[in-house]
């Protein structure tokens, strides 16, 4: 007879099992959108639309592989990769300062708010040519331009987040004698904590963007100029492979905040 122990290991295996058939059926689907998107993508090149315009994916992994191998997309890809990093990096962390500082202040989130609703509405490329002007033409601007990309969406994500917090547990919290210093660190930033991922999720690609705007504005380096001068050429197939590696540093730079997010939340229950 089966006891009620078994009975849940076999539900348990049941739904393992059924959760790697998904997984599997779903990766079998991608494969197969993948694969129709690249037979369009060659029937399409040199037929429907000339191939000056839309280069075969044939020519855009040779364009890629000839870039590897010459060690010019390295050369690019680092100095953009360094950029966004360091444009995510400032951006975040000042935007996380700048709200926890907002929540401390009484009156301040009310106070700001029409200013901060009113910088983020306006379009950060017509910003660019004004950071460059004011920064120069090295790596600085593009930097900053990469960090006011991420600024806003992590600030706001953060308040919202804060302000999400159970004003009861603050509460108690402050009848127990913790201090608003404590609180913030000890309950309503840890609280906060899923509103905050989803925005360093968000931004990941904010700050490849911010980065490669900055390029094609002034630059004799990264992406954002390989592209540029390729497509100055009339050169689709290296444009394509600049995208390519584009994509592939965001999804990189997307798995590592998703290791961290599994890390953080390992707490919540699913």
């Amino acid at each position: 007879m089966v006891d009620e122990t078994q009975l849940r290991q076999i539900a348990a295996a049941a739904a393992v099992a059924a959760e790697r058939r998904e997984r599997l059926v779903v990766t079998l689907l991608q494969m197969s959108l993948l694969m129709a998107i690249l037979v369009g993508w060659t029937l399409a090149s040199g037929r429907l639309v000339p191939q000056i315009f839309l280069s075969t994916p044939l020519r855009v992994a040779a364009a890629l592989v000839r870039l590897v191998a010459n060690g010019e997309l390295w050369y690019h890809v680092r100095f953009t990769l360094m950029e966004a990093l360091a444009g995510y990096a400032l951006g975040a962390s000042t935007a996380l300062l700048a709200a926890v500082a907002v929540s401390l202040v009484p009156y301040a989130r009310q106070i700001l708010q029409p200013f901060l609703v009113a910088l983020y509405a306006v379009p950060k490329i017509a910003i660019a040519p004004l950071i460059i002007i004011w920064f120069g033409l090295g790596v600085l601007p593009k930097v900053l331009l990469a960090a006011l990309f991420v600024f806003f969406i992590v600030f706001l994500n953060t308040v919202t987040g804060v302000q999400s917090v159970s004003r009861e547990l603050v509460g108690v919290a402050a009848v127990m004698g913790a201090r608003p210093p404590r609180r913030m660190l000890a309950i309503v930033l840890p609280s906060a904590v899923p509103y905050i991922l989803v925005a360093l999720r968000l931004t990941i690609p904010a700050a490849m963007i911010g980065a490669v705007i900055g390029e094609f504005i002034s630059s004799n380096r990264g992406l954002g100029y390989l592209i540029n001068a390729a497509s100055s050429r009339y050169d689709t197939a290296a444009v394509f492979a600049g995208i390519f590696s584009l994509l592939l540093v965001v999804v990189a730079m997307n798995g590592a905040v998703g290791w961290l997010e599994r890390r953080l939340l390992r707490w919540r229950t699913t």
